[in-house]
């Protein structure tokens, strides 16, 4: 009897494993050869995903039975190498080129295919002669909403290009008005976040590391400088969808990467573990807690995964690859189907499961957290999120800038959970910056919001 018992409980223990392992270790799936140095990917679904990169020339790639086979696509039409790519399905993509060979700017350009390459059409092109577009990205929880993003076309400095599409990619048209310029500073590859329509942006690439966000669907800008990281460009910046929580590094920041709490406006620096280093590239599961780091060189593996938004990280195995340059995921139910480009043209993939559901109350949160009210600038409603680790009498007041108190919000006992309030201005309350803090415990945080009338 206890030889049985001791075969069953061990056949259990195996089975663990082995779902264990088949749901958070990355494999082979495949190599492209000619993708250049730096390949971009995009997933599809399980079995479907794209490569695109070259050198000097373009090299696209898919394949639709999860990676045991990848077939070269037809790039006519395109004349330089490209250095993004966004996949809609198995026949329709999107790839941006760097406006010159290797990327070395100019009047760049878009491109769309509806049937696999065997034609690609020009959708946009920058004009000026710095142009480069560093992502095509659309929405996970809106795809009708996505964005083109490039280098400015008239040199560093000077005024981003972004084409929008609320159609799904039938049309696209210029933003109006388009990014800002900010002194001495363009931006970096495949660092392009699309939350929805009204919460996008994307990392710069000089000193200080920064985020170039926009909360209102471009009407307004803002830059988050990425408190202590070192030097390089922004290759990794990814956010939740309640759009408050994010993460970022750059190409010479790891193991250190920043972290945001508040919409990009602040960050903090987390370590994430020695012997993690290199270029990077950051991802966000839509509707989750969960995100994932890449590597060039890490001693265990190249991939890293949270699933507490941020703030602790273990570590992935990778089946002995490094060096990677692209990572991509598609989220069905709880699981999560991803890839890696690498730059010796090797692919990996993972199915993982993902859980920390980021919905209120779904969990009792580990930190008293006040997030960024949303929207902001606002009129004349807006709401802000907050969290309570345990039970605590609770406030939230309304200050104007001269500290009197206009409105209070929440003035009673809270058992611990995620919240949310609105906060609506009154007739009474003029355009101008406000102020809103939570008091709870012996915790006491201050954000600022903006009325607009």
């Amino acid at each position: 009897m206890k030889s049985k018992i001791l075969q069953v409980l061990s056949l259990f223990v195996f089975i663990i494993f082995i779902s264990n392992s088949a749901y958070s270790q990355w494999t082979i799936a495949g190599a492209v050869s000619g993708a250049g140095t730096y390949p971009s990917i995009s997933v599809v679904d399980q079995n479907t995903a794209w490569v695109a990169g070259g050198t000097n020339t373009p090299s696209i790639f898919r394949t639709t039975n999860g990676g045991t086979s990848w077939q070269t696509i037809p790039t006519t039409g395109i004349n330089l190498d490209v250095f993004c790519v966004w996949a809609v399905d198995a026949n329709t993509a999107y790839v941006g080129d760097g406006g010159a060979a290797g990327g070395a700017g100019g009047n760049a350009s878009f491109y769309k295919t509806t049937n696999a390459g065997v034609n690609w059409t020009t959708v946009a092109s920058t004009g000026g002669t710095a142009g480069f577009f560093n992502g095509i990205v659309f929405s996970k929880t809106n795809p009708m909403f996505g964005v083109a993003q490039s280098d400015p076309p008239t040199g560093t400095g000077q005024a981003y290009y972004l084409s929008i599409t609320t159609n799904g990619g039938t049309n696209w048209n210029p933003a109006s008005p388009q990014p800002p310029g900010i002194s001495g500073t363009a931006s970096a590859q495949n660092s392009i976040i699309v939350i929805d329509n009204m919460f996008y942006g994307f990392g710069g690439n000089a000193l200080p590391s920064r985020a170039y966000l926009t909360s209102n669907g471009g009407a307004n800008w803002y830059v988050g400088t990425l408190a202590g990281l070192s030097g390089g460009f922004v290759c990794g910046l990814a956010f939740s969808s309640d759009k408050q929580y994010g993460i970022a590094a750059t190409s010479a920041s790891l193991p250190s990467i920043a972290r945001t709490t508040d919409g990009g406006l602040t960050w903090s620096t987390v370590n994430i573990g020695s012997g993690f280093t290199g270029y990077c590239t950051c991802k966000w599961i839509e509707g989750t807690n969960t995100c994932y780091i890449s590597a060039a060189t890490g001693s265990a593996g190249v991939v890293k995964k949270s699933t507490d938004r941020g703030l602790t990280w273990t570590t992935m195995t990778t089946s002995g690859l490094t060096g990677i340059t692209h990572m991509e995921f598609k989220k069905v139910g709880t699981t999560v189907y991803g890839y890696a480009a690498t730059g010796n043209g090797a692919i990996l993939k993972v199915t993982d499961l993902v859980t920390g559901v980021n919905t209120l109350n779904s969990a009792i949160p580990s930190e008293f957290v006040l997030e960024q009210n949303y929207p902001n600038p606002f009129n004349p409603t807006t709401t802000i999120n907050f969290s309570i680790p345990f039970a605590s009498n609770v406030t939230i007041k309304v200050y104007n800038a001269l500290g009197k108190e206009v409105s209070e919000l929440v003035n009673e006992f809270k058992n611990p959970g995620n919240y949310s309030v609105d906060f609506t201005a009154g007739s009474d309350l003029s355009s101008g910056i406000y102020y809103y803090t939570l008091k709870a415990d012996n915790f006491v945080q201050t954000k600022k919001l903006m009325l607009v009338k």
